[in-house]
C-alpha cells in the first residue's frame, strides 16, 4: 500500500477523546517568616487561628502565647503591613463603598463591604485571603467535606483548579490529589444539596 495512502488514512481516522487535564491541587498559605514568640523558624503544621488570621509558630507551646495576646503576636509576626487597594469585597464579591471598612489579616490590610463582611473575613480568614490575593478563585462554599462526608472545619481549605473547597483538615489532601475532578464535582453537588436544604428550612 502506498505511503501517501496510509498517511491519508491516519489523518482521516477519528481521534481518541482525550481525558481532561487534572486540575492543580494545593493548600494556599501566606505564613509569617519566624515564630513571633521564640523567633525560630516556623513549622507549617503548627499555627494558631485568630481574628487576625493564621499565625504560624515553631512549637505547640507557642500557640497558647499567641492566643494570650493576638495583637502583639500579629505585630511581631508581620511588623510591616502591606496595603491592598482592592476594588471588590473578597467576602461578598460586591463593589466597595466609600465607607467600606478596612481589615487587617496576616500582614495585609484591605477593604470589605461592611461590618458584617468584616466579621466574616476575620472568622473565615483563609478563604478571604485566597479570594483577595487570587481574585480569579471561586468559593464552592460546601459545609460538608467531599472526602470524609463530615462537617468541614473552619479555615481548612484546598484549592482545586480555581475553586476553593472546604475540608476537615489537611489529611484529605492525598485523596483529593488522587481524584481532583471527582472531589470537586462532589463538593459542588454538596453545595447544591445544602442550598436546597436551607431553602426548605426557610420555608417552614
Amino acid at each position: 500500500m502506498p505511503v501517501p495512502f496510509l498517511l491519508s488514512l491516519l489523518l482521516l481516522a477519528p481521534m481518541a477523546p482525550q481525558e481532561p487535564a487534572a486540575p492543580q491541587v494545593r493548600v494556599p498559605a501566606w505564613p509569617n517568616a519566624a515564630c513571633p514568640i521564640m523567633g525560630k523558624p516556623i513549622s507549617l503544621k503548627l499555627y494558631a487561628d485568630t481574628d487576625r488570621g493564621r499565625i504560624w509558630v515553631c512549637c505547640k507551646s507557642c500557640i497558647v502565647d499567641i492566643q494570650a495576646d493576638v495583637p502583639v503576636a500579629h505585630a511581631s509576626a508581620w511588623p510591616t503591613i502591606e496595603q491592598r487597594r482592592n476594588e471588590t469585597c473578597p467576602v461578598t464579591g460586591e463593589a466597595l463603598r466609600e465607607d467600606s471598612p478596612r481589615v487587617v489579616l496576616q500582614g495585609y490590610e484591605f477593604s470589605v463591604l461592611d461590618a458584617k463582611a468584616a466579621a466574616h473575613a476575620r472568622a473565615d480568614h483563609q478563604a478571604t485571603l485566597a479570594r483577595l490575593l487570587e481574585p480569579g478563585l471561586t468559593d464552592v462554599g460546601n459545609r460538608t467535606c467531599p472526602v470524609t462526608d463530615r462537617p468541614v472545619t473552619p479555615n481548612q481549605i484546598v484549592v482545586i483548579g480555581d475553586a476553593i473547597v472546604r475540608v476537615v483538615d489537611a489529611r484529605q489532601l492525598e485523596a483529593i490529589e488522587a481524584e481532583p475532578i471527582g472531589v470537586l464535582a462532589k463538593a459542588r453537588r454538596l453545595r447544591v444539596a445544602q442550598d436546597a436544604a436551607d431553602d426548605a428550612g426557610a420555608e417552614r
